[in-house]
This record gives C-alpha cells, sequence and structure tokens, in this order.
C-alpha cells in the first residue's frame, strides 16, 4: 500500500500540515521536526523522499564502506587506506558488513538510502556480478551518489579502481630486465574481471617479446593454500621456469613458502612477484617484489567522485577509472647486490 502523509503524520505525531511543511522545504520548520519527519518518511518508504532531501544536500559529510569482511592483510591495508585519505579533513567513513552480499545487498543498500544518514556510498564486494549491479540500481534514485572499487566487465555503477592490466604488464617487464625468459603465472579466479586484467597484462608483453615464453599457467583463488597447491603443480609438472607472476600477494607467501621447504633459493632458482604489495611483503624473508595498489589515493579518488556526483546530477552511471599500480622490486626478484626497495 502506498504510503501517505498521513501515514507519516500518524507514525510521528505531528499534524498532516507539518508533515507536508517539511517534505516541501519550508525554512519555518525546527531541525529537530524535519529529521524526525524525514527518518519517518524514509523508514516507511515515502516515495519521492529520497530525491527530495538529496537535492537540498550541499557537502559529502558521512560515507558508508560497504563490503563483506573478511579476515587478512588485504581488507586491513584497504580499510586503512581509504580511512588515511580523509585523516586532515573531508567525510567521516563508517564501515558496514553484509554478511551474504549475493542474498541482502540489495535490501540492504535500500534501508541505507531510506535511513538517510549517509550522504553516499563506497561498494567493494568482489563477488558481486554484473546482474548483482543491475538489481542494485533498480533501487537507486537517480543521483544518489554511490560507486563501486570492485571491478566488473562492463561496469553499471561507476567504478574506481587499480589498473590491474599494467600490474602484469610491468611484473613481465621486471622479468626481461632481469634476463629471465622462462616464465609462469598464478592467475586469480578466472570468473573475476581484476584476475583477467592482470593475467591479460602480464600475458600480451611476453606475447609481444620473441625471447619470452608463458610455459606455466595456474588457476588460484587468492588464498594461501592456492600459492601451496600452485607449487605442488609446477613441481608435479617438470616445467623449469626462470619466474612466477602471481596475482596477489597471500598466494605469493604460500608459493615461496613451499619452494623454500623443498629447498629451492628464491629468486637465485627461481624469482616471484605478487600483487597488492601489503605490509607482509616486507615482513617475510625473501621481501616480496610486489605490484604496490595505492589504497589511500583509491580512496581520495573515490571521495572525489561522490563529491562530483553529489554536485553534478548530469554525470552518467558506468565510468570506469584506473588507479596507476607501480611494481617494487625486491629480494624475491632481484638477485643480491641488485638495487631493490623495502
Amino acid at each position: 500500500m502506498k504510503t501517505t502523509l498521513k501515514d507519516i503524520a500518524d507514525h510521528t505525531g505531528y499534524s498532516i500540515s507539518t508533515v507536508s511543511r517539511v517534505l516541501n522545504k519550508s525554512s519555518r520548520i525546527s531541525e529537530k521536526t524535519k529529521t524526525e519527519v524525514l527518518n519517518a518518511a524514509r523508514k516507511l518508504d515515502y516515495k519521492g523522499i529520497v530525491q527530495s532531501t538529496i537535492s537540498r544536500q550541499t557537502s559529502l559529510t558521512k560515507v558508508a564502506l560497504i563490503t563483506d569482511f573478511h579476515e587478512g592483510q588485504f581488507y586491513a591495508s584497504f580499510f586503512y587506506g581509504v580511512l588515511q585519505s580523509v585523516k586532515e579533513e573531508g567525510p567521516r567513513i563508517s564501515l558496514l558488513n553484509v554478511n551474504n552480499p549475493k542474498k541482502e545487498i540489495v535490501p540492504f543498500i535500500k534501508q541505507v538510502i531510506q535511513d538517510g544518514y549517509f550522504d553516499g556510498i563506497i561498494l567493494f564486494i568482489p563477488e558481486l556480478d554484473h546482474d548483482d549491479y543491475k538489481s542494485i540500481q533498480k533501487v537507486l534514485p537517480a543521483d544518489y551518489p554511490i560507486l563501486s572499487n570492485a571491478l566488473i566487465d562492463n561496469p553499471i555503477l561507476t567504478t574506481i579502481t587499480f589498473d590491474g592490466y599494467s600490474g602484469g604488464y610491468q611484473a613481465a617487464a621486471h622479468f626481461e630486465s632481469l634476463n629471465l625468459h622462462k616464465l609462469g603465472i598464478i592467475k586469480g579466479p578466472k570468473n573475476k574481471a581484476e584476475s583477467r586484467f592482470r593475467y591479460n597484462g602480464y600475458r600480451d608483453y611476453i606475447l609481444t617479446n620473441s625471447n619470452m615464453d608463458l610455459l606455466w599457467e595456474f588457476e588460484g583463488d587468492f588464498q594461501y593454500h592456492s600459492g601451496v597447491n600452485a607449487f605442488n603443480d609446477l613441481l608435479k609438472s617438470g616445467i623449469e621456469l626462470d619466474g612466477v607472476f602471481i596475482s596477489n600477494d597471500l598466494m605469493a607467501t604460500g608459493f615461496i613458502d613451499s619452494a623454500m621447504d623443498q629447498g629451492y633459493s628464491i629468486p637465485e632458482d627461481l624469482a616471484v612477484i605478487g600483487y597488492d604489495d601489503l605490509p607482509m611483503c616486507v615482513q617475510t624473508k625473501p621481501a616480496i617484489s610486489s605490484v604496490n595498489t595505492d589504497f589511500t589515493r583509491l580512496g581520495l579518488y573515490s571521495i572525489r567522485e561522490l563529491e562530483n556526483q553529489l554536485h553534478d546530477h548530469s554525470e552518467p552511471r558506468g565510468k570506469l577509472s584506473l588507479i596507476p599500480v607501480e611494481l617494487k622490486p625486491r629480494s624475491s626478484s632481484v638477485p643480491a647486490g641488485a638495487d631493490a626497495v623495502v
């Protein structure tokens, strides 16, 4: 049943005329009354309320960072980077967790918007796919500031993420600079666009250099055990490699641990490059060469984009922006005595 002004009046205890003045943005209403009426209107799903309140919002003060939290250094580094991006000034960032995003994300986002507390949303749930985003789009007011930090093919929401293609490309270029030619890769899940971007950059560099060969591939799931399983697969294959690009640092750690347990010397027997440049990369021996993803920069660009959406409602959704990445060479790929970073 459609919510009416009388429903809001009954819920709040105010008169219908007072409710009407609030919704029509009368300046002769106290802030307390406005807040109570608007909150009730959102709770009761009064049509047009979100459009009304967003149109009078002039600054970004509170942002919801919605994710499906997982234990580990990646999420800790991601959250810390976003918080650092607004350390000096900017909106307050609140972390909101969704336990079962494939099932719950649409009603969850709808409720966040109806509650009216947040001025915009940053969404980071890598497991969502194209259909999930289409469902999210259906519950969004036309001018509500929202973006995603997780890449999908043909983005529906404005997306800001890292340039994974460049990361893979730089990894292969680094191996070439070290005169390493027999190469392998541990990929991420093939259904993830980010995995394919990293793989394609790495493969394309190798394909355009006649003295380099991609001899071995393994598909992992971004977890430590995938690195262990990948090394065992390489060992069983009998393929001899000079270097391996591994699509995240957690898998790289599992791979290196397994290789060293089997008596391999890293990088003398096998050079390794990871991706994300998490703190673990400088906490292990050897220190792991990795593609640095600047989470603070990602957060800063994301906040700026939400502010742009807040003030320019003509901006179309579906825009894709890529944050540059940079390889940090360390002792897992750089021989002793050569230049590396810490």
